[in-house]
């Protein structure tokens, strides 16, 4: 479907008329895995019409040795980029808050870090908020940034955050509680999946970044991730076992598995993945 998507957007005629930019996301056509849509990409990228550009966002680490990859170079520029962090965020930050002639303060950074890590399209629409609210005011603190921004989406991705590292912390019966906050605040149960997969996911790197020496600060460098979580994540994994770990994965891909095929909603399927772990862990 993407691909047929892709070649209809190559095809179509702009209604502004002159050059158009189409961007596209190949999942895993460019890190090594085996698709039966190579050839037909490959095809696509043949035959691409003059006056269209095309961005492929990869999303990760590229396997230069694939044959799209061979291919798609000859025709294309590459630029690798990573997520900004740390003093570079930071510089990011006030540079869009230095454009609309505003200072902000250390303590706002901070806040704005904590809040949503290193995604620059939500702070950027974040910010556009308190630049509205502000007026003539010239100064960016946190008190004015809590008043602003939209409190109850920090609130509930820093919950499930909590949430995630009791599992990791193997509090199941305090998780459980968590869950059912959760979704009694409204938070979607299948955000709550996508975050504990990530999570059991981090987990399994960590724990074996971990047994190879790397340090916290290194593994969040190879793994592209924000030094804070994955800090966080350290301080854990050594409670669990490969066993464990191999179990973790296994029962979060079942939960996947159920709803997909309908037979389980996602509520149920997370508590039961949670009753599991609690029942794995009174029988060891």
């Amino acid at each position: 479907q993407a691909l047929f998507n892709l070649q209809n957007a190559a095809r179509t005629v702009s209604l502004l008329g002159g050059e158009k930019v189409i961007e596209f996301r190949p999942r895993g056509l460019l890190r090594g895995k085996a698709s039966t849509q190579e050839e037909k990409f490959l095809k696509i990228i043949d035959s691409w019409p003059r006056g269209a550009y095309l961005i492929i966002t990869a999303g990760g680490e590229i396997d230069k040795r694939t044959r799209v990859f061979k291919q798609v170079k000859k025709k294309a520029r590459f630029l690798e980029t990573r997520p900004l962090q740390g003093r570079e965020l930071y510089a990011w930050i006030k540079k869009q808050v230095e454009a609309r002639g505003k200072t902000i303060d250390q303590e706002a950074l901070l806040f704005l870090e904590h809040a949503f890590h290193n995604h620059l399209y939500v702070i950027e629409n974040e910010l556009e908020k308190v630049f509205l609210f502000m007026d003539q005011e010239k100064n960016i603190t946190r008190p004015l940034l809590e008043q602003i921004i939209s409190m109850d989406r920090v609130l509930h991705d820093k919950f499930v955050f909590e949430w995630v590292d009791v599992i990791s912390q193997k509090n199941t019966q305090r998780a459980l509680e968590m869950l059912g906050e959760m979704l009694r605040q409204g938070i979607n149960p299948a955000y709550l999946f996508i975050m504990l997969a990530r999570q059991i996911r981090l987990l399994a790197l960590c724990w074996e970044l971990k047994k190879l020496g790397y340090s916290a600060t290194k593994a969040a460098q190879h793994l592209g991730e924000h030094p804070f979580p994955i800090k966080k994540i350290y301080k854990v994994c050594d409670a669990f076992t490969y066993q464990e770990l191999f179990f973790l994965w296994q029962e979060i891909n079942e939960v996947g598995e159920r709803t997909v095929r309908g037979e389980m909603e996602w509520q149920p399927s997370l508590e039961h993945f949670l009753f599991r772990l609690d029942n794995r862990k009174t029988r060891s």
